[in-house]
């Protein structure tokens, strides 16, 4: 005789899952930015005119706009270990096109020929470029490990996203040493840091996320 089907054998391995804190996985990438910030500080030192207590306007620019580019795509690439329809917007990419603003004016002052400041060195930006994609590494560490948590189904918008969340929290970690306020080389470096990043991240995290 044929046994009648029993729903509850569906369920008799299934173990509870703890549910993903969104909250608890953006502190781990801030908490390594602020590690990252704390070691450049100790080792390159920090910027005299925050020792001073006078940040200079690039500086509060470049941080903000480096900050809100690291938390946008890093709350929207986290958000995509739970997929589901119509819930993922599209912040990041105001933020990323906030962001752009930065090389769009180095380009025109640069075409223009007209003065911008102290340009630094190639050793320095050489730095720039250093400090930030290390930074940008430790930022990017527990996003890929939350994503692998999770299920995410866009995997190369996932990587963009990770790249560009590690690039900017990176960037802004270096910030706080860099003592260049010059547009032209916010614009070029600063902007190779975190396309750089965003491009590794295209290429690596999707590999290490797909299930």
């Amino acid at each position: 005789m044929k046994q009648p089907f029993d729903i509850s054998q569906l369920v008799d391995e299934l173990q509870p899952v703890r549910p993903m804190n969104m909250r608890r996985g953006l502190m781990l990438p801030l908490g390594m930015t602020m590690a990252a910030l704390a070691v450049i500080a100790t080792f390159a030192g920090v910027r005299a005119d925050l020792m001073a207590g006078a940040p200079h306007p690039m500086f509060l620019l470049r941080a903000g706009t480096l900050l809100l580019l690291g938390l946008v795509c890093a709350t929207t690439l986290l958000a995509m270990a739970n997929p589901g329809v119509g819930r993922h917007g599209h912040g990041w990419k105001t933020a990323l096109a906030a962001a752009l603003l930065f090389p769009l004016a180095a380009t025109i002052l640069a075409l223009a020929g007209q003065p911008s400041g102290t340009s630094g060195t190639m050793q320095s930006g050489v730095q720039c470029l250093a400090y930030s994609l290390i930074a940008g590494l430790g930022a990017a560490v527990p996003m890929v490990l939350w994503l692998r948590k999770g299920a995410p189904v866009a995997i190369e918008k996932a990587g963009w996203l990770t790249g560009l969340a590690a690039g900017g929290l990176g960037a802004f970690a270096y910030n706080f040493h860099c003592p260049f306020n010059s547009i032209v080389y916010t614009g070029f470096w600063y902007s190779l840091a975190v396309g750089l990043c965003a491009l590794l991240g295209r290429v690596i995290v999707p590999r290490l996320i797909r299930w």
